[in-house]
């Protein structure tokens, strides 16, 4: 149990570090780091270059405001994209724009070669992919429309899947002992003897943070073992804290920057359901709000403005109102509002998905089909704590449904 930094020597950095038996590596293995310019990946790539193997870096330019944002974006029928190549990589500083620019990417751009510098990574192994146009096709489109029927999709979820670990694994050499890393806080458990097999075989499994106020473990869920097995997460023994100590140790450019709490690669947004609404079709008929005995209380400007369990910002009323349903009403297009938080319609007992992923492919049957009491936790959002629960296959699926 490594001990929290409160002064850093030279021992105090040594034991926070992950040792090559923790990442199942090898002396010489190829790691190309995925940058994103904050302190995390910045502090995953300085962690590696303690270890004797060959290192490279990779950022991803994924969302470019200038091309997916405008005035006229807010009319839907107007709306167009152009994008760059996918397939190139490019290095050069002509392609990263200057650093007052207001595309965030390029800011972020900026900080992973000023970072990468001052480490000592070669310029000509920093390099640049454009994955924009997979981003839209892959996550941000399918988002939309889910958006648009009223649910609230996940696109950090779909993201990590179909882009970090997806896409960008499908630009890298597809080789033995080569790997991706990430500044995610998770674990990637690999059973036996590490330095002794090829990683590359799908016997990986993911395992929650130390930190698990940061654990992202449930962004990464939806992961597959091949992808598991080419993946190193140097992050997953730190504390937040932790790292932010080693980054200021190291005097790394970035040590003081700020987290980013918007969505993957989009970023923050101060009126989110306005930036959604830039890409959805306008309903044809004026959505409610709705209480339980039926008055109106309000009306919305579309579904993907509330995500349920939300607080519905109401004026005048009594007791504050939370989102119980999202596209009731003859049209689909109202939404029921309870009062109070701990109102019964916001509570429910069980959840039916029908498009359930297992890592491994198929299910475990010894969880599945036998007592399963007390041997599984479900958790249905971020930061929820895990909760007791039994899973059952539905009448009439397979092993791949839930």
């Amino acid at each position: 149990m490594r001990r929290a930094l409160s002064t850093l020597s030279a021992s105090d950095v040594a034991a926070a570090l992950p040792t090559m038996e923790d990442l199942g590596l090898r002396n010489g293995d190829h790691v190309t780091v995925a940058m994103s310019g904050g302190v995390d990946s910045a502090t995953t790539l300085r962690i590696l270059t303690e270890l004797p193997i060959d290192i490279d870096v990779i950022f991803m330019k994924n969302w470019d405001p200038l091309l997916s944002e405008s005035s006229t974006a807010s009319t839907p029928s107007g709306y167009s994209l152009s994008y760059s190549s996918s397939s190139s990589l490019a290095s050069s500083p002509s392609s990263s724009g200057g650093s007052d620019s207001p595309c965030s990417w390029e800011k972020d751009w900026n900080d992973v070669r000023s970072v990468s510098r001052a480490i000592g990574i070669p310029t000509d192994k920093v390099k640049m992919v454009d994955l924009s146009k997979e981003y839209w096709n892959r996550v941000f489109e399918p988002s939309i429309n889910v958006w648009e029927r009223g649910g609230t999709p996940n696109p950090d979820v779909d993201c990590n899947r179909e882009i970090k670990f997806g896409a960008l694994l499908d630009v890298l050499p597809n080789r033995p002992r080569q790997f991706l890393a990430t500044g995610h806080y998770g674990r990637i458990d690999r059973p036996g003897h590490s330095t002794d097999r090829d990683l590359n075989q799908p016997q990986a499994r993911l395992v929650r943070a130390k930190d698990s106020n940061k654990d992202q473990t449930y962004y990464l869920s939806q992961m597959n073992d091949v992808q598991l097995s080419r993946t190193i997460l140097p992050l997953g023994r730190l504390t937040k804290t932790e790292v932010r100590q080693l980054a200021t140790h190291w005097n790394l450019p970035n040590h003081s920057k700020e987290e980013s709490m918007g969505v993957c690669f989009i970023g923050e947004r101060g009126r989110f359901g306005d930036f959604i609404a830039q890409y959805t079709t306008p309903p044809e008929i004026q959505g409610r709000l709705v209480l339980p005995s039926g008055e109106v209380v309000g009306t919305h400007d579309g579904l993907w403005y509330y995500t349920i369990g939300q607080r519905a910002k109401i004026a005048n009323q009594p007791k504050p109102l939370f989102v119980a349903k999202k596209g009731v009403g003859e049209n689909g297009q109202d939404i029921l509002v309870v009062p109070g938080s701990d109102h019964p319609l916001l509570s429910c007992s069980a959840v039916l998905t029908d498009a359930f992923h297992w890592i491994h492919g198929t299910y475990p049957a010894d969880l599945l089909e036998n007592d399963t009491e007390g041997r599984i936790n479900v958790q249905v959002r971020h930061r929820m704590k895990p909760v007791p629960a039994t899973i059952m296959l539905s009448p009439g699926t397979g092993s791949q449904g839930g």
